[in-house]
Parts: structure tokens; C-alpha cells; sequence
């Protein structure tokens, strides 16, 4: 069993990664949508480091980069607003597994963020 404090790190982590979204298993549906671009990104950086190319953010895609995500001049909404562009756009993106159709439309659903 948890201890409260553990619990509570973890409700909390929880509530920063997905908001208000109520169903646990849609919780679960955006944090690993979240580690699969992640993961994506970290590629992209080992690549480079070795003397490669990036696979997948690249060309108009390259500022959807999660290292640009997390950069220090956007505030909480922009950093929100950004992210869930890309989800959308990902589907457009010819170098991502086919992915990110569904995870763009789950992204859309959950945070209530659309394009006009």
C-alpha cells in the first residue's frame, strides 16, 4: 500500500500531466501519448548527437520539438496551446507511426483545445 505522502506525489503528478480529465483510462491514454512524442524526440536529439539526422521532428515540424515545448519563454497556456497543435498536425506528418492519427483526435477530445 501507498503511503499518503506517496499518494499524494502521485495525484498530484497526475493533475499536472492530465488536467481534469475524470476517466482513469483516458489519463492513461494521454500520459503514454505523451512519453510515445517524448521518446520520439529524444531519438531525434541522439541522432544528432551521433552525427545523424532527425527522423521525425523535422522540416515545419521541427518546433514541436519537446525540448522547444518545454522551453522557458512560454507560459503554462502557450506551452498547452502548442502541444495540442501538434498532436493535431502530427497526423500530417509523413515521418510518425500512424500513430498519431488517433492521438490526435484523443488529444483534441480530452484537453477541449481546437482550432478555430
Amino acid at each position: 500500500m501507498l503511503d499518503a505522502e506517496t499518494k499524494s506525489r502521485i495525484d498530484s503528478a497526475r493533475d499536472i500531466l492530465v488536467g481534469k480529465v475524470p476517466d482513469p483510462k483516458s489519463q492513461v491514454e494521454q500520459i503514454t501519448i505523451a512519453l510515445i512524442y517524448k521518446f520520439m524526440d529524444d531519438m531525434d536529439r541522439q541522432a544528432e548527437e551521433l552525427g545523424g539526422k532527425a527522423s521525425f521532428f523535422k522540416g515545419e515540424f521541427k518546433k514541436y520539438r519537446w525540448a522547444d515545448l518545454l522551453d522557458k519563454r512560454f507560459g503554462g497556456q502557450e506551452r498547452l496551446l502548442l502541444y495540442a497543435e501538434s498532436i493535431e498536425r502530427m497526423n500530417e506528418n509523413k515521418n510518425i507511426p500512424s500513430f498519431s492519427a488517433t492521438s490526435s483526435r484523443a488529444c483534441s477530445y480530452r484537453t477541449g483545445i481546437r482550432k478555430p
